[in-house]
């Protein structure tokens, strides 16, 4: 049996998925154990540490999720970036069935349960650190301690050793310069957020 991966065609690779997992952190996290397959929505970020990467996150200890996690298991995030619906009229020079341009990520490893204070409180600063980081001044932990102490036995957190990570981005590649531009034009036209978050790439990665 091959091992499992994100089915990507080698036109559509991303050449760094761990941009897409930066850029877009509110991951699926995926787990399946004896009490069978478990997803939950929920940001998950980078930590590197000692010259090791892996993934860190939390969620609610009410979520049945959070009491299935076991030391060891296998995971899967998902990071979604922008995707767009891509209709067939706008291919003119290869005629062509609808598809769907997109951007994502797939990391795949080995998950531990983060139960200890200290170790929750790090990975709630790790968050805090990489969402707050456009804030004038950023948010802490520091500035709610009491409300984040009450809290912290509510949550559950768990980090992953990163095994794998895939990429894919799918921005027309194999159409026409032409129609690429008509797909790019129209996007913009339409005025959809994730439509023109797709267009804005096209551009940016000199397919239209």
């Amino acid at each position: 049996m091959s091992e499992p991966s994100l089915f990507v065609p080698p036109i559509y690779a991303a050449e760094r998925p761990a941009e897409i997992v930066d850029q877009h952190p509110f991951a699926l996290l995926v787990t399946a154990g004896a009490g069978g397959v478990h997803a939950t929505s929920t940001p998950i970020f980078f930590a590197r540490d000692d010259g090791r990467e892996s993934l860190v996150g939390h969620m609610a200890r009410r979520n049945p999720h959070a009491a299935a996690l076991e030391d060891g298991q296998p995971a899967l995030a998902v990071f979604w970036g922008p995707h767009a619906y891509i209709s067939s009229r706008w291919y003119e020079e290869k005629p062509e069935v609808p598809t769907w341009n997109y951007v994502q990520a797939h990391v795949r490893g080995r998950l531990t349960p983060i139960d200890d204070p200290e170790g929750q409180l790090a990975v709630l600063r790790r968050s805090a650190e990489i969402l707050e980081r456009k804030g004038e001044p950023p948010w802490t932990l520091e500035t709610a301690r009491e409300r984040v102490d009450f809290l912290l036995p509510y949550i559950r957190s768990f980090a992953i050793e990163v095994e794998k990570i895939e990429g894919v981005t799918k921005l027309s590649q194999t159409h026409p310069p032409a129609d690429r531009t008509r797909v790019h034009d129209a996007l913009l036209a339409e005025g959809e957020a994730g439509g023109v978050e797709i267009a804005n790439l096209m551009r940016a990665f000199g397919l239209a």
